[in-house]
């Protein structure tokens, strides 16, 4: 089978040919239909990111069928997608259902050959604990592939409570995903995006309220438009680190603040600590997702209210793996996806 291969930061991805998986016993074998484009895959072929383990095949936001299993929760057939994340089930977090924290954390992706393949191989140990969701046959493969991304987003909103005002910092496929799941939660919206066609799409979904940051600052616009209170939250939905001094600006004393976007490692805060005291601000990070996200999302997709479809602009085969990524950094268009 044709698969792309992370060899190490810096360097470009390759083509290789691999053997199909084998199987052992409870394992499940998943012919990969798409596998959706993660910005942190990226950062970590750029050297941005730090968590990755190569070689390995990338890709952890599956949309596929069941092509074999050993499993009997699991058919042949089964439209399926993964929670990319195994734990080893008995730790303090695994035990809390916070299996992202655990310390021997193994990703689907990052430590072990994921779907950038015609094929991947689902462990028992993740099948059995949760890992590997099945739904309905006529939920698509174009929505199914922001199941992953999906669950990640409810983890954020489950840790921001989202009220009155919410500033969205990004209008690419995770802002617009925390873009319809804000607009659920009956609160105002205000997106800031730097590019035409995703404020038009922000506008498609239902933004109230649309800044360029590329031709008027942010931060006073939004003051305007609080009454110069500031935002109940901001989301920052991209990797800009240059958005991360004015999060604090635009926000409510009292507000919450979540960096969800993965920045560069290395990047910092200069934080005054006594204003900071005095401002009441929550910060947090949401990160990955746990079962309870995974299951969430998948409920939410099989319920098919989400605007998806239209968000996956690019398609590529495994033969462009390059051509896939920079389609992804120069933001080309919205969401990109291999194709194999």
């Amino acid at each position: 089978m044709k698969t792309v291969v992370f060899t190490g930061s810096g360097e470009d991805l390759r083509t290789e040919e691999k053997p199909i998986p084998e199987l052992e016993d409870g394992d499940v074998l998943v012919k990969v239909n798409l596998c959706g484009i993660c910005t942190s895959d990226i950062m970590a072929q750029r050297g941005d990111a730090s968590d990755y383990s190569p070689p390995v095949v990338l890709g952890h936001e599956v949309a596929g069928v069941v092509a074999e299993s050993r499993n009997s929760r699991f058919s042949d057939g089964q439209k399926v997608s993964i929670d990319p994340v195994m734990s080893c089930g008995v730790c303090y977090y695994c035990q809390r259902g916070l299996n992202k924290f655990c310390p021997d954390i193994c990703g689907v992706g990052h430590d072990m050959d994921g779907g950038y393949a015609e094929y991947v191989r689902i462990p028992k140990k993740l099948a059995d604990s949760g890992g590997l969701v099945v739904v309905p046959d006529e939920v698509s493969s174009a929505e199914l592939v922001f199941l992953e991304p999906l669950a990640c987003c409810l983890g954020g909103v489950r840790e921001t409570p989202l009220e009155g005002d919410v500033v969205i910092l990004g209008a690419g496929p995770i802002g617009l995903l925390f873009l319809q799941l804000a607009r659920r939660a009956g609160v105002r919206t205000i997106v800031s995006e730097p590019l035409a066609h995703r404020r038009t799409m922000a506008e498609h979904l239902g933004a109230e309220e649309i800044l360029d940051p590329s031709a008027e600052a942010v931060t006073p616009q939004i003051l305007e438009l609080t009454d110069g209170i500031g935002a109940d939250a901001v989301i920052a939905a991209t990797n800009d680190p240059s958005v991360v001094p004015e999060v604090f600006k635009m926000l409510r004393r009292g507000g919450y603040a979540n960096v969800f976007g993965l920045f560069p490692h290395g990047t910092r805060i200069d934080l005054d600590v006594e204003e900071f005291h005095y401002s009441g601000h929550k910060v947090l990070a949401s990160w990955a997702l746990t079962r309870k996200d995974t299951a969430e999302a998948r409920d939410e997709i099989a319920e098919r209210w989400l605007v998806l479809d239209p968000i996956l602009t690019g398609r590529f085969s495994l033969d462009q793996p390059m051509e896939a990524f920079n389609y992804v950094v120069q933001r080309t268009g919205l969401k990109a996806a291999f194709a194999p």
